[in-house]
């Protein structure tokens, strides 16, 4: 057996090592030893999977998972990291499926935590409490799973309380921070952040994308569609591609769709992979009627992209 030979287990525990600290080239190298070594194992086998899903490698990770459960489909923790490889890809009911399997094979908080975060991402927000909430005393950073679950679920309140449980243990994590000041900017009334944003402007301040984001929803809300379409119009080729993509959502969720329009095409090539942006995209074009707008920046794509013919395919019979 693999175990014992003392060579295999070093590089499995230095490959978990590199892994864990998230030592890219160093981890390559180890695993390409232990093929060498050992290279039908399922510890290998999986130690590979685990790697493409550090390495965010999406399509090769979702192949071999595919493989892996396959060959073994006794192994809890190839059934884990094909959940994990089916989270990276969104294929949120895949991964759900395969975490559950998981835990029906070996019991583990850490499976419990990523099914609880599978739900969130699902909008299976009841599954996910339920999961996450008795983990939280023995694993405290769990606390951010429930603040981004309690976000989801527009709960904003309870969302900030768990961020600043989570950020009292780990004050220097920048995406925690930047959640805080999305969430912070949320609970004010709209008026209140209309002032805000008003006066960081008098002040020749700028105003943090995550509050812009939000400030730009509530002119929505309040009826001030044309003065969030101008802000918006000023702003828009300065605008990062994460406030983008999110300022694009809430106007989609507003009915804006002329103004999500713009801002989903501006985001378009890094979520180009994306169903559901791609999907919501298309449905601003139809009601804007802009659907040749859309083919055009298609176009540019499916070079690239083959699947994208296909999208285009459609997109013209729709225009007739």
């Amino acid at each position: 057996m693999s175990a014992r030979n003392p060579l295999i287990v070093v590089l499995q525990r230095n490959l978990r090592r590199a892994l864990r600290e998230r030592r890219i080239e160093e981890y390559e190298d180890i695993l390409a030893r232990l093929r060498e070594e050992d290279p039908l194992s399922v510890e290998t086998r999986g130690l590979e999977l685990e790697c493409l899903v550090s390495a965010r490698s999406q399509e090769a990770a979702a192949k071999l998972a595919d493989q892996l459960v396959t060959l073994f489909p006794d192994s809890a923790r190839i059934q884990y990291l094909a959940g994990r490889a089916a989270y990276l890809a969104k294929q949120y009911p895949l991964a759900a499926t395969r975490f559950t399997e998981s835990l029906g094979l070996h019991p583990s908080w850490l499976t419990r935590q990523w099914l609880g975060k599978t739900y969130t991402q699902s909008g299976a927000f009841d599954k996910a409490e339920a999961l996450l909430l008795p983990l939280l005393a023995d694993h405290p950073w769990v606390a951010r799973d429930l603040a981004w679950l309690y976000e989801r679920m527009d709960r904003p309140q309870e969302a900030l309380r768990y961020l600043d449980q989570f950020l009292k243990a780990y004050p220097d994590d920048e995406l925690a921070r930047t959640q805080q000041l999305r969430l912070s900017s949320r609970v004010l009334s709209p008026a209140e952040l209309v002032d805000e944003v008003e006066t960081l402007e008098a002040l020749d301040e700028t105003v943090p994308p995550q509050v812009f984001a939000t400030y730009i929803e509530r002119l929505l809300e309040t009826g001030q569609g044309g003065q969030a379409r101008q802000i918006v119009e000023q702003r828009l080729a300065n605008l990062d591609i994460p406030t983008t993509r999110q300022l694009a959502w809430n106007c989609y969720r507003r009915q804006a769709f002329d103004l999500a329009l713009s801002l989903f095409l501006r985001a378009l090539p890094e979520y180009s992979r994306d169903f559901k942006y791609l999907n919501a995209l298309e449905k601003c074009a139809r009601q804007c009627q802009q659907v040749d707008l859309v083919i055009q920046h298609y176009e540019q794509l499916a070079d690239q992209d083959k699947r994208f013919h296909g999208r285009i395919r459609s997109l013209r019979a729709v225009m007739g």
